[in-house]
């Protein structure tokens, strides 16, 4: 008999929600998924605590995720938030009201964790065959981690995400090449003290999550036609800087709100590869939900 169990990633732009089923023999299958942005981390790193109107929409969006769980008869409804809420001051606020007025069972984990659950919902897709270097572009957080032979040999946690850096770093939508480059210089300098990157000479560079998945779909846009390499990823970006969030967002069918955040996504990424030289660049999902489901199903076969 399968057996369902619904997840959430409460991240700093985004919250993310699936239900995945589990067949007899262990194999999983996502048989729902949905996103919303909602941006918690909005204006946290300046004023030290979540917006209301920003906390008001994700307790409508979890309750809105519940009743859509229950409807495919999952036996838990399970969850993380990430750095907005490791941030802010009234995070514990959320939590609470999350857990008095839903069925959510949410926890905040740490920037190691994160690390480790992206790493263990997508290591199976990985290559065997060479080193890798996975990195998750969040709102408010960047995790790094090296991979050898599917098995993670390092990781870490820096605290910038396309959320804060957009916040930061631009006025404008587009926000124009010259803000996007600052961004890019400010990515770096966060990039400078990482202990993971000097040992990552992985050949293979992958971006999981959405901004990863966004950019790819970005260059490849008919009206882009960039290839997503390393040697051409500087014009992705500045293509990019040009693109208004309005018909960027109908391309990638995402609310224009995070369309906006994209761009600084782009800045990390480029920090990253101007960082590591990987020799390839690709993008996968994000491994989160995934990393949650499997230690949730080993806790209570």
């Amino acid at each position: 008999m399968p057996r369902r169990l619904a997840v959430v990633d409460m991240g700093s732009n985004t919250l993310k929600f699936s239900v995945t089923e589990v067949g007899p023999t262990g194999e999983e299958r996502v048989i729902h998924a949905y996103a919303e942005t909602v941006r918690l981390g909005t204006g946290v790193a300046v004023h030290g605590s979540i917006e209301p109107e920003r906390l008001e929409r994700a307790l409508i969006a979890l309750r809105h995720y519940e009743l859509v769980a229950k409807s495919y008869g999952v036996e838990a409804c399970i969850g993380v938030a990430t750095a907005a809420l490791r941030m802010a001051s009234n995070g514990d606020d959320l939590l609470d009201r999350i857990h008095r007025t839903t069925g959510w069972d949410i926890s905040v984990i740490t920037g190691a964790d994160e690390a480790r659950l992206a790493f263990k919902g997508l290591a199976g897709s990985l290559p065997s065959d060479k080193d890798s270097l996975l990195v998750d572009i969040g709102g408010g957080s960047t995790e790094l981690m090296s991979i050898a032979n599917r098995t993670l040999v390092a990781s870490e946690s820096l605290d910038i995400g396309s959320g804060t850096l957009a916040d930061r770093c631009f006025e404008h939508d587009p926000p124009g090449l010259p803000a996007l480059l600052d961004a890019v210089r400010d990515a770096g300098e966060t990039l400078i003290p990482s202990a993971v990157l000097p040992i990552a000479s992985a050949p293979a560079l992958f971006f999981s999550g959405g901004n990863g998945q966004f950019l790819k779909a970005f260059a490849n846009w008919p009206v882009v036609d960039i290839p997503f390499t390393p040697d051409r990823f500087r014009d992705v970006l500045s293509a990019l800087a040009a693109v208004d969030s309005v018909p960027l967002a109908s391309y990638l069918d995402i609310a224009p709100e995070r369309a906006r955040m994209l761009p600084a996504g782009a800045a990390i990424a480029m920090a990253v590869i101007d960082r590591a030289r990987p020799e390839s660049i690709d993008a996968v999902p994000s491994g989160i939900r995934g990393g949650i489901v499997a230690d949730w199903f080993a806790a209570h076969p």
